[in-house]
Parts: C-alpha cells; structure tokens; sequence
C-alpha cells in the first residue's frame, strides 16, 4: 500500500540512484527474481530473506507474528518449507485455521515480498523423518524441552537443555514427536521494489494453478 512506500522514503532517499535492473518493468523477471531470493534465503543466513515474519490467525481471532528460519523453497510447487514444534501456539492456530500471510524485506535490496496461501502440518511422513535424521544434532535439542513453547514456567533456568542431541539418543525419541514440518503452498505473491526512478509493485496469483500477474499503483 501507499503507507509501505511512505515509510521507506526516508531511507530511500538516503541512497544514490540505482542502475534499472532487468526486472524493473519485467513482470516474469520480478517473479523470477522474488524466487530467487526467497531460495538464496535458505543458504545463506546473512540473507534478509532467511528469516521471514510469518502470521497466522490466532484462537481468539487476532493476527499472530513470529520470525521463523526459512529452510526450503520450491518454485514449481510454489511452496516454502518451515520446522516448527507441534506443541506450539503457532500449530494449533494452523490446525485451526491453516491461513499464512509471509513478509521479508531486504533493505540492501530494496525489496519487499508479501506471500499469502494456506499452511499444513506434517510430523509424521517420511519427508518430516528424513529432514530430522538429516539435522544438525545441535538443531534437535530445540524438540526436547518438556514445556511446550510459549508455556508458562516457573523459572527460566529450571530446564538444562544439552548441547547436542543425536538421532539415536534416547531422548531424541520424544524430541521427535514434537518435531512438525510447516508448509506453505503460495497462492499470492506481492512484489515491492523501491527505485528514485519509480518504484514498482506488482503481484502474482494462482487462484486455480495458472499464473495471473499485473502491475499494481505502489
């Protein structure tokens, strides 16, 4: 909307004049472009795009955010692949009401991506088994806290976590239960890319598995 390129004027102005970018009033080089960042986001931690907002509908009916790692990204399905625990407020609220809205901007890039589709949750294919044998024995000690994220606690130092859990460990058993895969299958992609020249905004949709695209006023 209006407001979002109102309040990046300031910085926007801040900087030379960018050299026009092939996508710049190219529809299927934008969408291009928003994939591949959204790809490079997965690799490389430095990226604006690794570690998203992600929103969902909460119980009560008011939006939730949460910053979560962005781990895989596919084009062709259009999805984007997330790890969460299945205790969390966040899965019950996709249970729910599996409704996402997922924002990224890139100040170095000067580029806004807002996506919207519908989430599912998957703890038990065999994709969701070989993505946990496949993790860092760091990342799985997250699985293993007894409380459920977000639960009240009495201390915050109550529970000492190790520092690393291997698939075969005995408590990576119960970790495991607790570990969910997050999918999000885009069915709207909103581009933003600020210019002194112009800024351009268009967006992407697949209401029925077929591209429609258009330039929208920014």
């Amino acid at each position: 909307e209006a407001a979002m390129t109102d309040s990046f004027e300031t910085d926007q102005a801040a900087e030379p004049a960018n050299d026009i970018p092939p996508f710049y009033n190219n529809l299927d080089a934008s969408l291009s472009m928003a994939w591949s960042l959204l790809q490079g986001g997965t690799t490389d931690r430095r990226s604006a795009f690794h570690a998203p907002t992600v929103a969902s509908i909460g119980v009560n009916g008011a939006p939730q955010q949460r910053t979560m790692v962005l781990r895989k990204v596919d084009p062709v399905k259009r999805t984007l692949r997330f790890n969460t625990d299945a205790r969390s407020q966040k899965s019950r609220e996709l249970a729910q009401l599996p409704r996402v809205s997922v924002l990224a901007y890139s100040a170095s890039d000067k580029i806004q991506l807002r996506l919207s589709g519908v989430a599912t949750l998957d703890r038990h294919s065999a994709l969701a088994e070989n993505v946990w044998r496949s993790m860092r024995d760091q990342s799985r000690v997250a699985y293993a806290q007894p409380d459920a994220p977000g639960a009240t606690i009495s201390e915050p130092d109550g529970y000492v976590p190790p520092l690393e859990l291997r698939v075969d460990d005995a408590a990576a058993a119960v970790a495991r239960e607790h570990f969910c895969l997050l999918t999000v299958e885009v069915e709207t992609l909103d581009w933003v890319y600020l210019n002194l020249c112009g800024n351009r905004r268009a967006q992407f949709r697949w209401p029925d598995g077929t591209l429609e695209r258009h330039w929208l006023a920014p």
